[in-house]
């Protein structure tokens, strides 16, 4: 087992070599995979989950991605790492976004936004716009993709040596959206542009895993402005840093190089290109490599006939054919059926030519429809994620509308007016270091509700402490410490991280003083929290051993103004309880609020009232 030290130190190296060393990397996370267990150091999981994520993203093993960043999730909330926090949820989008799931992608942007705040840097922020731009560009939505994509841009203009290559590496990701997104329009000079910014950034700072597709998409955009020298430097380029072991970057650049000599009319290195780019397909097993391996036999195809071979050029098109039925790129087959046309009417068989024009003619007939169809999925994707946020803005809406009203009907105005009348009858009786200190745990309570209002959620160790606050002067105040009360917890929970929706409670508290116990001027109060539904609920159950909750409704009927408050903050509250669970999408667990009169519950055998609260377990905004 190696030493912690040495763990730390191949760690710190898959920081470096995620994003320089494919293979030196994946060398790593085999040795990680061995010796990571829960008890392994934090820093040593972190790493090997955090960056075993992006990896196997970049290699297409989505599954194993998703596990890997839900796990890095996990252990980052343990530590309260805001600034990898956001970084992580950014990556997580991403994999969903190669995942075409479009919702999930979104929701995890929304998350990461959630940890952003005023101090968060500009570099974290374009982490975010970054992958963004890149979902609006697949919804085809191309003005909110620049919008994104270019605020990133400039998010990313003040990256210096004290960057990470995590930075650098979202730059290039940013520069090529843009040159992705350019090309889509028709701006062929804006795309080129684009494209060639990458280059410098990945030369500088040795961002090799990626480099043969950076070389190989400004070598493309050059080709488009028949800029034919540069792009075969680039396509040369391109071979070079594939050689270390990106196939398919490398194959295409090679079949470009041999559509360049095609071009040239030099028909024997054309030949000897598009041998080696088909020779890294004896084995082909997905369908992008039968489409590309049929392409080469396309262009294999024209050589001849331009050397006016139509024997070899038919069975080469007939090759292109076989091979790329099983890729299934219906706009290619289209090309190649058409070129199978065109070969058969220069050899003069009509019939044949005609069958080939058919079927030319009904997969660019299919091919379109699966395009439109594609395109109106991906509209539809777009209005619904456009829906999914305005609901949430409205949801946020209605809960900030929510909060003013709680907080106005927080307090029974008669328990704020006897108990300030407490206070004086201390101040007259000189009993005045009673009265200052009660004073001010009265002064701290309501200082506390007023910070409620500007928060939508609390840890339970600050709600604890608040309802602690509210009993103690109830016990001294008004019951003449006759009153008796405590608050407990399950041993999962942990009060300083667990995470609730504030001013929720105290309502449910008040109400088993005024109804329960304040007729009888004592009583004990009992307030428990428990953790339900794999953490996800916090479940409170309030008890007191008052009258019960229906002889106190007697009791308290004649009150009609106390009546109209409490009618008006329990409405609110069950609103808002409504509507968080509504908005976490919590498990169908209606009804959130159960009242019990104990004494019906026990035949007479006990009195008191016991009221369980569901609670969703929020996340901190």
């Amino acid at each position: 087992m190696p030493s912690l030290t040495t763990l730390r130190a191949l760690s710190a190296q898959l920081a470096v070599w995620a994003f320089t060393d494919f293979e030196q990397a994946r060398a790593a996370l085999r040795d990680l995979e061995e010796v990571v267990t829960p008890e392994t150091g934090f820093e040593v999981r972190l790493a090997y989950y955090r960056y075993g994520a992006f990896l196997h993203n970049q290699w297409q093993h989505y599954d194993v991605a998703l596990a890997h960043a839900h796990q890095a999730i996990v252990i980052l909330e343990e530590l309260s790492d805001t600034p990898v926090l956001i970084e992580t949820w950014a990556d997580l989008a991403a994999i969903h976004l190669n995942l075409r799931d479009w919702t999930a992608a979104q929701e995890c942007l929304d998350t990461a936004r959630e940890y952003v705040e005023d101090e968060t840097s500009n570099a974290l922020r374009a982490h975010i716009a970054c992958r963004e731009g890149f979902l609006h560009l697949h919804l085809a939505n191309h003005r909110q993709a620049l919008d994104a994509l270019m605020t990133a841009e400039k998010d990313l203009l003040g990256l210096d040596d004290r960057s990470t290559l995590k930075d650098f590496y979202i730059q290039t990701l940013v520069c090529n959206g843009l040159g992705d997104l350019y090309e889509k329009l028709g701006e062929k000079d804006q795309s080129l542009d684009a494209y060639r910014r990458v280059l410098p950034i990945v030369e500088q700072h040795g961002l090799r895993p990626r480099v043969a597709w950076h070389y190989l998409n400004a070598g493309r955009a050059e080709l488009a402005l028949d800029n034919t020298a540069q792009a075969r430097i680039f396509f040369e380029n391109a071979v070079q840093y594939a050689a270390g072991g990106d196939i398919e970057a490398q194959t295409l650049a090679l079949s470009n190089l041999g559509i360049l000599a095609f071009l040239d009319s030099d028909a024997d290195r054309a030949f000897a290109l598009f041998s080696q780019a088909a020779a890294h397909y004896d084995h082909p097993d997905k369908a992008a490599d039968f489409t590309n391996l049929s392409k080469i036999e396309n262009w294999r195809a024209g050589l001849y006939i331009e050397l006016d071979d139509l024997a070899n050029a038919e069975k080469h098109l007939q090759l292109s054919w076989e091979v790329g039925e099983k890729g299934q790129d219906k706009h290619h087959l289209g090309q190649v059926s058409q070129n199978m046309a065109a070969l058969k009417a220069e050899q003069n068989d009509y019939a044949s030519a005609y069958n080939w024009q058919t079927r030319a003619t009904a997969l660019h007939r299919e091919y379109f429809a699966e395009t439109r169809d594609r395109e109106r999925r991906e509209i539809e994707a777009g209005h619904q994620l456009e829906r999914s946020r305005q609901e949430a803005q409205i949801a946020r809406l209605r809960m900030a509308g929510l909060q003013l009203r709680a907080l106005r009907s927080q307090m029974n105005p008669h328990f704020l007016f006897n108990a300030l009348n407490a206070i004086q009858g201390l101040i007259t009786s000189n009993r005045n270091d009673e009265a200052e200190s009660y004073l001010a745990k009265f002064a701290k309570m309501m200082r506390h509700t007023l910070d409620y209002s500007d928060m939508e959620v609390v840890t339970l160790e600050q709600e604890v402490e608040f309802l602690e606050r509210y009993l103690e002067i109830n016990r001294k105040l008004r019951f003449q410490d006759q009153l008796k009360f405590n608050i407990s917890w399950s041993r999962d929970i942990r009060p300083r991280e667990l995470e609730m929706p504030t001013m929720i409670l105290q309502p449910f508290v008040e109400n088993a003083i005024e109804h329960g116990l304040r007729p009888l001027a004592k009583g004990r109060l009992e307030v428990d929290f428990n953790l339900e539904n794999d953490g996800a609920v916090l479940r409170c159950t309030i008890e007191d051993d008052g009258v019960g909750y229906n002889k106190g409704k007697e009791k308290q009927s004649d009150l009609a103004a106390y009546q109209k408050h409490r009618s008006r903050g329990m409405d609110i509250t069950r609103e808002r309880l409504h509507l968080l669970h509504q908005t976490e999408k919590s498990p169908a667990l209606e009804p959130y609020v159960v009242i019990t009169d104990l004494g019906e519950e026990s035949n007479g055998a006990r009195s008191g009232t016991r009221v369980v609260v569901l609670l969703p377990v929020l996340d901190s905004d």
